[in-house]
């Protein structure tokens, strides 16, 4: 005899291979065409078809079976594949990371000045350093993405070598997520939120953002920290703080599940990750201080902030202390993991002076344990920044204004202004 809920599973798994059909197009057209800065509107078309299918998907994860999830695993491993072959779709920052690698396999330090790219010597100018941007910036990112990008271009000098090792990091990621979702009794389907997610697969295996290899490493603390090992989580968020910043933020909302010497081996480790770059003094933080003083694009709290302030140095200090302050307080009130580490990464985009889209992949592995419907259409909004390419290819600024701004923002903040209503109506009277 039939079970009862077989109609059920059976209209779930035709609604996830539709799914997965409108996605693999999606991808397809994606890695055929390469390069979507000229082509933005129809990208964002396209975009906005593959994540219509990635909310279907994840509304059927409830009822994905072991084996309907492995399938779905190994679709979402192939998009990978093609798109690290294709060329980079939207961003050239990729390109960085090949010729700060050669530069370190050349004998030479990325962090120094007098290996900016604008005076590389002739053999380091290949096509990479031909497409890379603000050549006249020494390296930005912290010294664990620097080792790997050496490792990787050792091997392979190339864009597609990088893209392919973000694309690893972000895999790998999978496993301590579906860990977690065993630990807090989630549906095992709820790892198509990462492995399924449109600005995944853009940003990471199609643009090569290095945002990856800290991803998986704070997935890995997260896990680390609700299995009952602190000093392993520890570890893990300072190997993720020396690929990038937000990892430390987020681990000093943790604070108080960890002791005082859990805190010695991962300051052990970033100290021996910038012995190879000692001899650049300054030039460890320069290209970051200027990126923070400097840069303004797509921002949002940053420009009220920026307002009452007076000034753009006077904010960025300003949302660097509200940062820390809600850490401390997140850690304060001993808050949820999770949501600590969402608390966080929203308020980093939120008080950013340059939001970029893929700063968003950070909420992706954390809206696989918590449904957050503001933050999820925020992942699909924030690539509305692209449209910046039309009039700035055409030779204008590089800037977007409070009309696509509002497109990205507003929607969330609705939907958040909606929980807070219903979450009020349902709160018993006292």
């Amino acid at each position: 005899m039939p079970c009862p809920d077989a109609p059920d599973r059976g209209r779930a798994a035709l609604r996830l291979v539709g799914a997965g059909a409108a996605l693999s197009l999606c991808v397809a057209v994606w890695a055929l065409q390469g390069d979507q800065t000229p082509r933005v509107p129809s990208f964002l078309v396209l975009y906005a078809a593959a994540f219509a299918a990635y909310l279907a998907a994840v509304a059927t994860s409830r009822d994905v079976t072991p084996g309907a999830l492995r399938l779905c695993l190994l679709a979402a491993v192939a998009w990978r594949v093609a798109l690290v072959a294709a060329p980079p779709l939207l961003s050239n920052d990729v390109h960085r990371s090949v010729y700060e690698g050669r530069v370190q396999n050349a004998g030479g330090n990325p962090y120094a000045w007098r290996f900016r790219a604008e005076v590389a010597p002739a053999s380091l100018r290949d096509e990479s350093w031909e497409r890379m941007n603000h050549k006249r910036y020494t390296a930005i990112y912290p010294p664990l993405w620097q080792l790997a990008a050496r490792a990787v271009t050792a091997l392979w000098p190339s864009a597609t070598a990088i893209k392919a090792l973000v694309a690893a990091c972000e895999m790998l990621s999978w496993w301590p997520l579906a860990l977690l979702l065993r630990r807090r009794g989630l549906p095992r389907g709820r790892l198509l939120v990462a492995a399924w997610s449109p600005l995944a697969l853009v940003e990471g295996a199609g643009s090569g953002h290095n945002d990856a290899l800290a991803i998986a490493l704070l997935v890995g603390a997260l896990c680390a920290l609700e299995a009952g090992r602190p000093a392993l989580a520890a570890l893990l968020g300072g190997l993720g703080a020396a690929a990038k910043l937000l990892p430390a933020l987020v681990a000093a909302a943790w604070a108080r599940r960890f002791r005082p010497w859990h805190l010695l081996v991962p300051l052990a480790v970033m100290a021996a990750l910038l012995l190879p770059f000692r001899g650049a003094g300054p030039g460890l933080w320069r290209s970051l201080q200027d990126y923070g003083r400097y840069w303004r694009f797509n921002e949002t709290g940053f420009a009220l902030l920026a307002g009452i302030a007076g000034s753009h140095e006077s904010a960025a200090a300003g949302a660097a202390g509200l940062l820390l302050a809600l850490a401390a307080a997140l850690a304060w009130r001993g808050v949820d993991a999770v949501g600590a580490a969402m608390a966080l990464a929203t308020a980093w985009i939120v008080l950013s002076p340059n939001v970029l889209p893929w700063y968003a992949l950070w909420l992706v592995p954390l809206l696989a344990l918590r449904d957050a419907p503001p933050l999820m259409a925020l992942t699909a909004l924030l690539p509305l920044a692209y449209l910046v390419y039309p009039a700035w290819l055409a030779g204008g600024e590089w800037r977007v204004g409070w009309g696509v701004r509002a497109a990205e923002y507003l929607p969330p903040l609705l939907l958040a202004g909606l929980a807070w209503r219903r979450r009020g109506a349902a709160r018993p009277l006292a």
